[in-house]
């Protein structure tokens, strides 16, 4: 009789175990789901820089380094950099919004077969820089060019000599060494001890291949897109991870642009200040 009861015993004990052990087993398994849910895979965030860095183009960039920043899954940001440069202004905003970027979540340069001027400034914005051993990397310095006479039509009435122009040649050529001046300031500041090269070797505007660029300490390393996603989850802190393009991920709907307001037609006659490049200029030969 005892060892029936033991046994009975025996088995209840041990059904009793086994409903514990599939209660944990299930709650284990909704606690993952639920966690995956909530807290996605972190990513990497690819960001492909590819031709001149001007008008769509640049906004395009401008537009998905601030999705990189807003996004709470991606850790980090590979800078897939193919670019001889652009406008002036539009890589100061492209180097001014990688630097927020930075901020937030690390972020990697890799440069491909050129990484010039203004797209060189975008990428001393990063973490670390990596480019190929034939890569094309500097060019730091200031391409425009002089203003042409001022011609003022008949139904147009200017209130001074260069309201048509913006200002004389003269001028041009200082706000250029000015521009230059506060390019050579971002690279050295962000490249800091790094540097191997003087500030007035750098202001030459010269181009340099990869291999002489680390030389330099204008780029970090020799490496692939492969190296630069490592060292970004490396910085990030992270094991496991997703690779993804941020050019093909949702983005949220932006407003419609608003109206043109009226007398926009006589703005538009109106010239422009002659448009300045941080752009690999190569003249004829």
């Amino acid at each position: 009789m005892n060892t029936r009861m033991e046994r009975l015993w025996r088995r209840m004990r041990a059904s009793r175990l086994f409903s514990y052990g599939l209660v944990i087993i299930v709650a284990v398994g909704i606690g993952y789901l639920v966690s995956s849910a909530v807290m996605p895979t972190p990513k990497i965030g690819l960001l492909k820089v590819r031709g001149p860095l001007w008008d769509e183009n640049a906004e395009n960039v401008k537009e998905m380094l601030y999705y990189a920043w807003e996004r709470g899954d991606i850790k980090a940001v590979v800078l897939e950099i193919e670019s001889p440069g652009g406008e002036a202004t539009a890589s100061e905003e492209l180097f001014m919004s990688a630097l927020r970027l930075r901020e937030r979540k690390p972020v990697v340069a890799s440069i491909g077969y050129w990484g010039a001027s203004g797209a060189y400034e975008l990428a001393v914005a990063a973490n670390f820089i990596y480019a190929k051993p034939a890569s094309f990397v500097g060019s730091v310095g200031v391409v425009t060019s002089a203003p042409e006479p001022s011609v003022l039509e008949e139904d147009v009435i200017a209130t001074g000599p260069f309201k048509g122009i913006g200002s004389p040649r003269e001028t041009y050529i200082r706000q250029m060494e000015m521009l230059k001046e506060d390019f050579l300031d971002d690279v050295i500041a962000q490249r800091g001890d790094r540097l191997k090269i003087s500030r007035e070797a750098l202001s030459t505007a010269e181009i340099f291949i990869g291999v002489q660029a680390v030389r330099l300490g204008l780029v970090d390393a020799l490496g692939s897109r492969v190296d630069a996603i490592e060292k970004a989850a490396e910085l990030a802190k992270i094991t496991k991870y997703q690779v993804v393009d941020i050019s093909r991920l949702p983005k949220p709907t932006l407003p419609p642009p608003p109206d043109e307001p009226r007398g926009e037609g006589l703005l538009r006659r109106s010239r422009k200040p002659w448009p300045t490049f941080y752009y690999l200029y190569i003249g004829p030969r």
